[in-house]
């Protein structure tokens, strides 16, 4: 008797994006994974199918940097906000950064972070976990526990950054401390480096000068602490023999540095922001307070080398480094005017993808580095290839059907992010993102939302 199988889902007619190329195939997905890739005769039936003619279709994206930080700012962004515009934006798996809460201890902040991103979450996630000073002691028990890295701050939070606390390295005899704790795990150590010294004391300065100007928070964070940092922790974690990401980075230096130790094999990888990619200080001044990030938004010839850098693989990921923040939070005129007062971060989780994607059709990128970038890289780094990033038999069925020839603008009130903003407000666009689906099951459709909250797993390095 001949044993008829019949797929969950079926995309025909699509230019997928396989390996290092698209190449004119169609999917057969069940039980949440794909299973069959061949031409559409080639597919077993299925319960329900999808034409994909005229669209392409990539592995979802990871965003492997994301501060939503439903736990305590929920006024700020939800998970169920969050992931909503994560998905929206092609992002299928998001890695979401540690906090600290007062009273609480790292472990027990990683338990509640995980309860709450397992009833809320639209897409599948991961925990970055703590590794300050005050935390190396939870390190290892945080890895048994699910963590799939770990963040440290080389810059000590102020008083008013308490959710920080707890991932301040402090010096670098902790810094080197932390690196080897991580060592031990074998897992990702990701790091933000900037000099802490520097920039307090240019702060002081600029403050004393009457200085409180966007400009002055550019000036307060000069390229120089960011390259010095760069270059001590790529020194410090090649001799505790770890895993480093560095994040967001910014500054042509630092890019220069990080290009030579790839040279000399050392184990380290870097991400960089849309906001760093297509924005330049001037922009930012023109932006107003949403475009105050740290580090900040450079001059031209940083950009320049940016994408210099992203093209010859020396920049590893995109990633949004989304941290929302509420209009008063955001709103200088309530303080005094003074930028140095305003919180540093903007949204970014639903415009990785469609910047890439437009900046695919307008040339400056070829699609492979940008699969290889949002996808592929994020999932072989922080463990979780092949299992994610890719189209392949046996991965989980995280795709994106894009439509290369639309055209359309970005506009913040369309965004479905809890702040209604983004700092690529009316930038035109070629390129949409169409639908998105995780693990097989269609959760963004043009515009509408196919799962409950709470959808999204929780994932673990492989």
């Amino acid at each position: 008797m001949e044993v008829i199988i019949i797929l969950d889902l079926n995309i025909v007619n699509a230019k997928i994006f396989l390996e290092d190329d698209l190449v004119d195939a169609s999917l057969g997905i069940d039980q949440g994974r794909i299973v069959v890739i061949g031409k559409e005769n080639a597919i077993p039936k299925a319960q329900e199918t999808i034409d994909a003619s005229g669209k392409i279709v990539i592995p979802g994206g990871i965003d492997v940097h994301t501060h939503i930080l439903d736990l305590i700012f929920d006024y700020r962004e939800t998970f169920v906000t969050g992931t909503r515009s994560a998905a929206a934006g092609g992002i299928t798996t998001v890695l979401e950064m540690p906090l600290g809460i007062e009273g609480k201890s790292v472990l027990e902040v990683f338990d509640m972070q995980l309860d709450i991103m397992k009833k809320r979450c639209l897409v599948d996630f991961g925990i970055i976990g703590s590794a300050g000073y005050s935390s190396i002691d939870t390190i290892a028990e945080s890895a048994q526990r699910g963590a799939v890295a770990f963040k440290t701050f080389m810059i000590n939070p102020s008083e008013e950054e308490a959710e920080l606390k707890d991932l301040a390295a402090k010096d670098d005899y902790f810094l080197m401390k932390i690196f080897s704790e991580i060592a031990k795990t074998g897992l990702v150590s990701s790091v933000h480096a900037e000099n802490d010294v520097i920039i307090s004391n240019e702060i002081d300065k600029l403050i004393s000068k009457g200085r409180k100007d966007f400009k002055a928070h550019t000036a307060s964070r000069p390229a120089i602490s960011e390259d010095e940092a760069c270059m001590r922790a790529l020194l410090l974690a090649h001799h505790a023999n770890v895993k480093l990401n560095l994040v967001h980075m910014s500054s042509k230096n630092a890019f220069d540095y990080i290009r030579r130790a790839k040279q000399n094999k050392w184990d380290v990888t870097c991400e960089i922001t849309p906001h760093h990619l297509f924005l330049t200080s001037e922009d930012g001044e023109k932006i107003g307070s949403w475009a105050k990030v740290d580090p900040p938004l450079r001059s031209r010839d940083h950009v320049i080398a940016a994408w210099e850098a992203l093209n010859d693989r020396t920049i590893d990921m995109i990633a949004s480094d989304h941290s929302p923040y509420s209009d008063d939070e955001k709103d200088v005129s309530q303080k005094d005017d003074n930028f140095f007062e305003v919180g540093s971060g903007t949204t970014g989780l639903e415009t990785i993808l469609p910047l890439m994607i437009d900046a695919v059709n307008k040339k400056k990128i070829t699609l492979q580095r940008v699969v290889e970038s949002t996808s592929i890289t994020p999932s072989k780094r922080f463990g979780l290839y092949p299992r994610k990033g890719t189209i392949a038999l046996g991965a989980d069925a995280d795709l994106v059907i894009v439509d290369m020839r639309k055209e359309y603008t970005l506009k913040s009130e369309e965004l479905f992010t809890k702040p209604k903003v983004t700092v690529f407000d009316g930038m035109k666009l070629k390129g949409a993102i169409e639908k998105t689906f995780v693990r097989g099951n269609l959760v963004y459709d043009t515009g509408s939302f196919h799962v409950d909250q709470g959808y999204g797993r929780f994932l673990t390095p492989l």
